[in-house]
């Protein structure tokens, strides 16, 4: 498909200012998307976690209800003119199944956003996925997205070549750990997002040469062999980021590999 054609209309993956690393408001960004022509926005801001408090830049559990409030000042403001989906991007954790039956009893949706795996060497036994160097980290994480993905709690998978962030070298334990989520997507029907916000961060000069961290070429070459779904999001932490230069850098990487974009998703 022409990269004309492939105009983003749907965002699933936004954040707002309660996240505390993002700016602006629902509203804010629900009256860019409109401004955009989009069809649907789906704010996904960091789910609130107790465990994650004091490790993460997120929302905290007391402002959730606000979070709640201002989704419903903007559907039933904005309502009429787009489509507004209500969600949160979120750890899956095995001891927290209830959790998510909790939450989506008041949202439409939730996006895997895996920043953590359980690792009994590191402090509070979780370890950051910006930190994994071991094959037995790729395992875990791996792992725990297929979890994730057999559970049908999960609409998308947010930057599922994040464990590769801090990885040296995609070798044989990289590309097998790829290849477990891909096949996960696959049998699960999870599509898996080609994540702008990536792009965003630039690129760096490694041994095998200058790159993004992520996406992760290597990793979307695997993608197009099995063929998953894949989605592009902007994960914009900005409502000026909603559709910027780097979303069109996202679709042209889908499109030089030869990938089809999902245009929407039924949420």
């Amino acid at each position: 498909m022409p990269l004309e054609n492939q105009m983003m209309k749907n965002n699933y993956h936004t954040h707002m200012y309660l996240c505390k690393h993002a700016i602006g408001t629902v509203s804010d960004y629900v009256k860019k998307a409109i401004d955009l022509g989009f069809e649907t926005i789906g704010m996904s801001d960091h789910a609130p976690f107790e465990e994650l408090k004091d490790r993460s830049v997120r929302m905290i559990p007391s402002e959730y209800p606000s979070y709640l409030k201002e989704l419903e000042k903007a559907i039933h403001k904005f309502g009429s003119l787009i489509n507004i989906r209500k969600g949160l991007e979120i750890e899956y954790f095995e001891t927290h199944i209830e959790r998510y039956d909790e939450l989506l009893n008041t949202l439409d949706y939730l996006a895997l956003g895996q920043h953590y795996i359980y690792d009994e060497e590191s402090f509070g036994k979780l370890r950051s996925v910006y930190a994994l160097s071991k094959p037995e980290h790729l395992q875990e994480y791996s792992k725990t997205l297929k979890q994730a993905m057999k559970s049908q709690n999960f609409k998308f998978v947010c930057h599922p070549d994040l464990m590769l962030y801090g990885y040296p070298t995609f070798d044989k334990h990289a590309e097998a750990a790829s290849k477990e989520i891909i096949k996960a997507s696959i049998e699960y029907n999870v599509p898996l997002e080609i994540n702008a916000n990536g792009i965003r961060k630039g690129t760096r000069e490694l041994p095998e040469g200058n790159r993004y961290l992520y996406p992760r070429l290597e990793f979307w070459k695997l993608v197009k062999e099995y063929g998953a779904k894949v989605i592009v999001s902007s994960d914009a932490h900005d409502p000026e980021k909603l559709w910027d230069e780097d979303v069109i850098k996202a679709y042209e990487f889908a499109r030089d590999l030869g990938i089809e974009v999902e245009a929407s998703l039924n949420i």
